[in-house]
């Protein structure tokens, strides 16, 4: 295999011939708002061009099938502003079921990618309940775990949050992959916008939230006036081949 395949493009008896020996790449997002500038399909798009450009690198040499994005996720906390949203139970009784059925097609190899911070702690949570039910290997992360370090020797500013929430590192990510949709118009020009609570750093390891704090920022965590198409391309390309290379090290190993 030399590309990767689309499952929705698949026929059924494509997917019992693929499915024993490749990786289902699971792209998991949301729809939520991401500061006035940004779309609500943000991290959609940035969860599709993540699978499909990894899956791309990592095709040359394993097999590989990617599935469609899952649009909501687990976003209450921006429903201060939009968002279609499920509670964490629902949404972790969600990705059960689609991993149990991507079982039941025949697949062994399944790699949950992740584009929305709300969503981690469950995609981690479905892999190792799944490995426990079921004879499969179970790959889950969030795409900025994973190419954080390439991500800022592509030129991702190290005063954002990586990745923040629609500040300086989606923005770009946004203006390389669909700049029709970023109205600079409303980009906010605070180049010291307050940083959530959460990443104050009052301690190493210690996750702090509190109640009022995603009104309080604007619904965005830093500066996106520092945002630029080519830096946003350039951290795409970085990330495209640290993913690509995890799905590879994945596949490989189990």
């Amino acid at each position: 295999m030399t590309t990767p395949l689309i499952l929705n493009e698949l026929t059924r008896d494509g997917v019992l011939e693929v499915a024993p020996h490749a990786t289902l790449v699971l792209p998991t997002a949301a729809t939520e708002q991401h500061g006035p500038h940004l779309p609500l399909a943000t991290d959609c798009i940035i969860a599709e061009a993540m699978a499909t450009g990894a899956s791309a690198i990592a095709a040359r040499e394993v097999p590989v099938v990617v599935a469609p994005v899952v649009p909501f996720g687990n976003s209450n906390h921006h429903l201060i502003y939009a968002a279609l949203s499920m509670r964490t139970s629902t949404y972790v009784s969600l990705l059960t079921d689609l991993v149990d059925c991507a079982v039941k097609s025949g697949f062994r190899r399944i790699f949950l990618l992740n584009a929305h911070g709300g969503n981690d702690e469950a995609i981690r949570m479905v892999a190792r309940d799944l490995v426990l039910r079921s004879d499969v290997a179970v790959g889950a992360c969030s795409y900025w775990a994973i190419g954080k370090d390439a991500a800022i020797e592509a030129g991702a500013d190290p005063a954002w949050q990586l990745p923040g929430h629609s500040g300086g590192f989606e923005t770009s990510l946004m203006m390389a992959l669909r700049a029709d949709l970023v109205r600079s118009e409303l980009r906010p020009k605070d180049a010291d916008h307050p940083r959530s609570i959460s990443s104050a750093g009052i301690a190493d390891g210690l996750l702090v939230l509190r109640s009022g704090e995603w009104k309080r920022i604007d619904g965005y965590t830093d500066a996106p006036i520092t945002a630029s198409a080519s830096i946003g391309r350039q951290i795409l390309e970085a990330l495209y081949g640290e993913v690509g290379k995890a799905i590879v090290a994945f596949h490989r190993a189990v």
